[in-house]
Protein backbone atom coordinates (compact mmCIF):
# COMPACT_ATOMS: atom_id res chain seq x y z
CA UNK A 1 0.00 0.00 0.00
CA UNK A 2 1.33 3.40 -0.85
CA UNK A 3 2.30 5.72 1.99
CA UNK A 4 -0.20 8.36 2.99
CA UNK A 5 0.40 11.51 0.98
CA UNK A 6 -0.92 14.81 2.26
CA UNK A 7 -0.82 18.43 1.22
CA UNK A 8 -0.37 21.19 3.74
CA UNK A 9 -1.89 24.64 3.39
CA UNK A 10 -0.49 27.75 5.04
CA UNK A 11 -2.29 31.02 5.62
CA UNK A 12 -0.71 34.47 5.18
CA UNK A 13 0.69 34.38 8.71
CA UNK A 14 2.70 31.29 7.87
CA UNK A 15 0.70 29.01 10.16
CA UNK A 16 0.29 25.47 8.90
CA UNK A 17 -3.25 24.16 8.99
CA UNK A 18 -4.24 20.54 9.59
CA UNK A 19 -3.20 18.21 6.75
CA UNK A 20 -5.79 17.69 4.03
CA UNK A 21 -5.82 14.23 2.50
CA UNK A 22 -5.76 14.31 -1.33
CA UNK A 23 -8.87 13.02 -3.09
CA UNK A 24 -7.37 9.79 -4.41
CA UNK A 25 -6.08 8.90 -0.95
CA UNK A 26 -9.44 9.37 0.83
CA UNK A 27 -10.17 5.69 0.24
CA UNK A 28 -7.10 3.65 -0.63
CA UNK A 29 -7.23 0.48 -2.73
CA UNK A 30 -4.65 -2.25 -2.12
CA UNK A 31 -5.12 -4.83 -4.91
CA UNK A 32 -3.94 -8.29 -3.88
CA UNK A 33 -5.17 -10.39 -6.76
CA UNK A 34 -8.39 -12.22 -5.90
CA UNK A 35 -8.99 -9.93 -2.92
CA UNK A 36 -8.36 -6.32 -2.00
CA UNK A 37 -8.08 -4.04 1.02
CA UNK A 38 -10.05 -0.78 1.08
CA UNK A 39 -8.84 1.72 3.66
CA UNK A 40 -10.80 4.82 4.63
CA UNK A 41 -8.06 7.41 5.03
CA UNK A 42 -9.16 10.59 6.72
CA UNK A 43 -7.67 10.07 10.20
CA UNK A 44 -7.61 13.78 11.04
CA UNK A 45 -11.45 13.56 11.02
CA UNK A 46 -11.68 10.06 12.56
CA UNK A 47 -12.48 8.83 9.05
CA UNK A 48 -15.76 10.73 9.01
CA UNK A 49 -17.18 10.79 5.49
CA UNK A 50 -17.11 14.08 3.59
CA UNK A 51 -18.89 14.34 0.26
CA UNK A 52 -15.49 13.98 -1.43
CA UNK A 53 -14.88 10.82 0.62
CA UNK A 54 -18.23 9.43 -0.48
CA UNK A 55 -17.44 10.06 -4.14
CA UNK A 56 -14.03 8.41 -3.80
CA UNK A 57 -15.55 5.47 -1.89
CA UNK A 58 -17.95 4.75 -4.75
CA UNK A 59 -15.06 4.86 -7.22
CA UNK A 60 -13.04 2.47 -5.05
CA UNK A 61 -15.93 0.00 -4.96
CA UNK A 62 -15.91 -0.02 -8.76
CA UNK A 63 -12.15 -0.60 -8.76
CA UNK A 64 -12.56 -3.83 -6.76
CA UNK A 65 -15.24 -5.34 -8.97
CA UNK A 66 -14.35 -8.92 -9.80
CA UNK A 67 -12.69 -9.54 -6.43
CA UNK A 68 -13.83 -12.49 -4.33
CA UNK A 69 -13.27 -10.73 -1.01
CA UNK A 70 -12.68 -7.18 0.20
CA UNK A 71 -11.31 -6.14 3.59
CA UNK A 72 -12.65 -2.75 4.71
CA UNK A 73 -10.80 -0.85 7.43
CA UNK A 74 -9.70 2.64 8.50
CA UNK A 75 -6.48 4.50 9.32
CA UNK A 76 -5.66 5.92 12.72
CA UNK A 77 -7.83 5.40 15.82
CA UNK A 78 -11.14 5.06 13.97
CA UNK A 79 -12.84 2.66 11.59
CA UNK A 80 -15.37 5.31 10.54
CA UNK A 81 -17.11 8.04 12.52
CA UNK A 82 -20.06 8.23 10.10
CA UNK A 83 -20.89 11.37 8.16
CA UNK A 84 -18.81 14.50 8.73
CA UNK A 85 -21.10 16.74 10.81
CA UNK A 86 -19.25 19.83 9.59
CA UNK A 87 -20.85 19.13 6.18
CA UNK A 88 -24.39 19.02 7.59
CA UNK A 89 -25.34 21.97 5.38
CA UNK A 90 -24.44 19.97 2.28
CA UNK A 91 -26.57 17.05 3.49
CA UNK A 92 -29.49 19.40 4.15
CA UNK A 93 -29.10 20.85 0.67
CA UNK A 94 -29.08 17.36 -0.83
CA UNK A 95 -32.27 16.32 0.97
CA UNK A 96 -33.97 19.60 0.09
CA UNK A 97 -33.36 19.13 -3.63
CA UNK A 98 -33.54 15.39 -4.19
CA UNK A 99 -36.41 13.58 -5.88
CA UNK A 100 -38.24 10.66 -4.31
CA UNK A 101 -36.09 8.26 -6.36
CA UNK A 102 -32.72 9.63 -5.24
CA UNK A 103 -30.85 8.29 -2.23
CA UNK A 104 -28.17 9.95 -0.16
CA UNK A 105 -24.64 9.00 -1.36
CA UNK A 106 -23.92 7.28 1.97
CA UNK A 107 -27.09 5.18 1.59
CA UNK A 108 -26.06 4.36 -1.98
CA UNK A 109 -22.68 3.09 -0.75
CA UNK A 110 -24.35 0.70 1.71
CA UNK A 111 -26.50 -0.67 -1.13
CA UNK A 112 -23.44 -0.92 -3.38
CA UNK A 113 -21.58 -3.00 -0.77
CA UNK A 114 -24.55 -5.34 -0.32
CA UNK A 115 -24.96 -5.74 -4.10
CA UNK A 116 -21.23 -6.22 -4.73
CA UNK A 117 -20.08 -9.65 -5.88
CA UNK A 118 -17.29 -9.77 -3.27
CA UNK A 119 -17.66 -10.86 0.34
CA UNK A 120 -16.91 -7.79 2.48
CA UNK A 121 -15.02 -8.15 5.76
CA UNK A 122 -15.10 -5.20 8.15
CA UNK A 123 -11.82 -4.93 10.06
CA UNK A 124 -13.01 -2.61 12.83
CA UNK A 125 -9.91 -0.85 14.13
CA UNK A 126 -11.43 1.69 16.51
CA UNK A 127 -14.45 3.96 16.70
CA UNK A 128 -17.39 2.96 14.47
CA UNK A 129 -20.10 5.48 15.17
CA UNK A 130 -23.41 6.24 13.44
CA UNK A 131 -22.86 5.56 9.76
CA UNK A 132 -19.65 3.79 10.73
CA UNK A 133 -21.67 1.14 12.54
CA UNK A 134 -23.86 0.94 9.43
CA UNK A 135 -20.78 -0.03 7.43
CA UNK A 136 -20.20 -2.98 9.76
CA UNK A 137 -23.79 -4.15 9.26
CA UNK A 138 -23.50 -3.73 5.49
CA UNK A 139 -20.42 -5.96 5.42
CA UNK A 140 -20.94 -9.72 5.35
CA UNK A 141 -18.40 -10.51 8.07
CA UNK A 142 -16.67 -8.44 10.74
CA UNK A 143 -13.60 -8.72 12.94
CA UNK A 144 -13.04 -6.17 15.71
CA UNK A 145 -9.88 -5.03 17.43
CA UNK A 146 -10.10 -5.12 21.22
CA UNK A 147 -10.02 -1.31 21.29
CA UNK A 148 -13.06 -0.97 19.00
CA UNK A 149 -16.05 1.08 20.17
CA UNK A 150 -19.34 0.83 18.29
CA UNK A 151 -22.40 3.02 18.71
CA UNK A 152 -25.23 5.07 17.24
CA UNK A 153 -25.06 8.48 18.95
CA UNK A 154 -27.89 10.13 17.01
CA UNK A 155 -30.42 9.97 19.88
CA UNK A 156 -28.03 12.16 21.85
CA UNK A 157 -28.42 14.76 19.09
CA UNK A 158 -32.21 14.56 19.33
CA UNK A 159 -32.80 12.38 16.30
CA UNK A 160 -33.24 8.83 15.09
CA UNK A 161 -30.21 7.28 13.33
CA UNK A 162 -31.02 7.60 9.64
CA UNK A 163 -28.98 4.61 8.50
CA UNK A 164 -27.55 3.02 11.64
CA UNK A 165 -31.12 2.54 12.90
CA UNK A 166 -32.49 0.46 10.01
CA UNK A 167 -29.19 -1.41 9.66
CA UNK A 168 -29.19 -2.38 13.35
CA UNK A 169 -32.87 -3.36 13.24
CA UNK A 170 -32.23 -5.65 10.27
CA UNK A 171 -29.02 -7.21 11.55
CA UNK A 172 -29.45 -7.44 15.33
CA UNK A 173 -31.84 -9.02 17.80
CA UNK A 174 -34.66 -6.53 18.56
CA UNK A 175 -33.66 -5.64 22.12
CA UNK A 176 -29.99 -5.37 21.20
CA UNK A 177 -30.89 -2.97 18.38
CA UNK A 178 -33.13 -0.98 20.72
CA UNK A 179 -30.33 -0.70 23.27
CA UNK A 180 -27.84 0.54 20.70
CA UNK A 181 -30.27 3.06 19.18
CA UNK A 182 -32.26 4.33 22.17
CA UNK A 183 -29.47 4.66 24.73
CA UNK A 184 -26.83 6.11 22.32
CA UNK A 185 -24.34 4.07 24.36
CA UNK A 186 -21.10 2.85 22.80
CA UNK A 187 -20.36 -0.85 23.23
CA UNK A 188 -16.87 -2.30 23.37
CA UNK A 189 -15.59 -5.04 21.09
CA UNK A 190 -16.47 -7.94 23.39
CA UNK A 191 -20.01 -6.67 23.93
CA UNK A 192 -20.32 -6.18 20.17
CA UNK A 193 -19.36 -9.84 19.80
CA UNK A 194 -22.04 -10.89 22.32
CA UNK A 195 -24.56 -8.80 20.36
CA UNK A 196 -23.46 -10.55 17.13
CA UNK A 197 -22.35 -7.25 15.54
CA UNK A 198 -18.94 -8.81 14.87
CA UNK A 199 -17.79 -12.39 14.33
CA UNK A 200 -14.55 -12.23 16.25
CA UNK A 201 -12.45 -10.03 18.55
CA UNK A 202 -8.65 -9.98 18.28
CA UNK A 203 -5.78 -7.95 19.76
CA UNK A 204 -5.27 -4.65 17.96
CA UNK A 205 -1.95 -5.67 16.42
CA UNK A 206 -3.50 -8.82 14.91
CA UNK A 207 -6.57 -7.22 13.32
CA UNK A 208 -5.41 -6.74 9.74
CA UNK A 209 -3.59 -10.09 9.67
CA UNK A 210 -6.77 -11.88 10.80
CA UNK A 211 -8.91 -10.07 8.24
CA UNK A 212 -6.41 -10.76 5.45
CA UNK A 213 -6.22 -14.46 6.40
CA UNK A 214 -10.00 -14.67 6.13
CA UNK A 215 -9.94 -12.87 2.78
CA UNK A 216 -7.29 -15.28 1.50
CA UNK A 217 -9.44 -18.24 2.56
CA UNK A 218 -12.46 -16.80 0.73
CA UNK A 219 -10.30 -16.07 -2.31
CA UNK A 220 -9.68 -19.81 -2.59
CA UNK A 221 -13.38 -20.51 -3.18
CA UNK A 222 -15.34 -20.32 -6.43
CA UNK A 223 -16.33 -16.77 -7.37
CA UNK A 224 -19.81 -17.75 -8.59
CA UNK A 225 -20.54 -19.71 -5.42
CA UNK A 226 -19.43 -16.80 -3.24
CA UNK A 227 -21.44 -14.25 -5.22
CA UNK A 228 -24.64 -16.30 -5.17
CA UNK A 229 -24.02 -17.42 -1.59
CA UNK A 230 -23.92 -13.78 -0.49
CA UNK A 231 -27.07 -12.96 -2.47
CA UNK A 232 -28.91 -16.00 -1.08
CA UNK A 233 -28.06 -15.15 2.53
CA UNK A 234 -29.46 -11.65 2.00
CA UNK A 235 -32.64 -12.91 0.33
CA UNK A 236 -33.32 -15.46 3.06
CA UNK A 237 -33.55 -12.68 5.66
CA UNK A 238 -37.08 -11.93 4.44
CA UNK A 239 -38.26 -15.40 3.38
CA UNK A 240 -40.24 -18.07 5.20
CA UNK A 241 -38.59 -21.43 5.87
CA UNK A 242 -40.20 -23.04 2.79
CA UNK A 243 -39.44 -20.03 0.59
CA UNK A 244 -35.80 -20.13 1.70
CA UNK A 245 -35.57 -23.82 0.82
CA UNK A 246 -37.01 -23.12 -2.63
CA UNK A 247 -34.69 -20.17 -3.22
CA UNK A 248 -31.66 -22.31 -2.41
CA UNK A 249 -32.72 -24.73 -5.15
CA UNK A 250 -32.50 -21.84 -7.61
CA UNK A 251 -29.09 -20.87 -6.22
CA UNK A 252 -27.74 -24.38 -6.74
CA UNK A 253 -29.07 -24.53 -10.29
CA UNK A 254 -27.48 -21.19 -11.15
CA UNK A 255 -24.10 -21.97 -9.60
CA UNK A 256 -23.93 -25.38 -11.28
CA UNK A 257 -24.84 -23.88 -14.66
CA UNK A 258 -22.27 -21.07 -14.40
CA UNK A 259 -19.36 -22.96 -12.85
CA UNK A 260 -17.98 -26.50 -12.72
CA UNK A 261 -16.65 -25.95 -9.19
CA UNK A 262 -19.38 -28.08 -7.55
CA UNK A 263 -18.74 -31.06 -9.81
CA UNK A 264 -15.01 -30.67 -9.41
CA UNK A 265 -15.38 -30.48 -5.64
CA UNK A 266 -17.46 -33.66 -5.52
CA UNK A 267 -14.97 -35.44 -7.77
CA UNK A 268 -12.07 -34.41 -5.54
CA UNK A 269 -13.95 -35.61 -2.45
CA UNK A 270 -14.57 -39.04 -3.99
CA UNK A 271 -10.86 -39.25 -4.79
CA UNK A 272 -10.01 -38.58 -1.15
CA UNK A 273 -8.96 -34.95 -1.59
CA UNK A 274 -10.23 -32.74 1.22
CA UNK A 275 -10.71 -29.00 1.29
CA UNK A 276 -11.89 -26.56 3.99
CA UNK A 277 -15.00 -27.82 5.75
CA UNK A 278 -14.70 -31.40 4.48
CA UNK A 279 -12.73 -32.92 7.36
CA UNK A 280 -9.36 -34.65 7.42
Amino acid sequence: MSSIARTYMSDSSGKTEKPQTPYQELVQVDDRGDYAILTINRPEKRNAMSFDSLARFREALQEVRGKKAVVLTGTGPSFCAGMDLSEAAKSAEFFANRTSQETHPWTAIQAQIRAHGAVFIAAVNGYALGGGSTLIHSCDLAIAAESAKIGAPEMGFGGFPLQAGPAAAKRMAPKHAAELILTARRVDAHEAYRMAIVNKVVPDDQLLAEAVALAEQLAGFDAVALDWGKKTLQRMEDLTWDEAMDYCQITNLVTRSRSDATQQGLSNFVQGKRTIGQGA
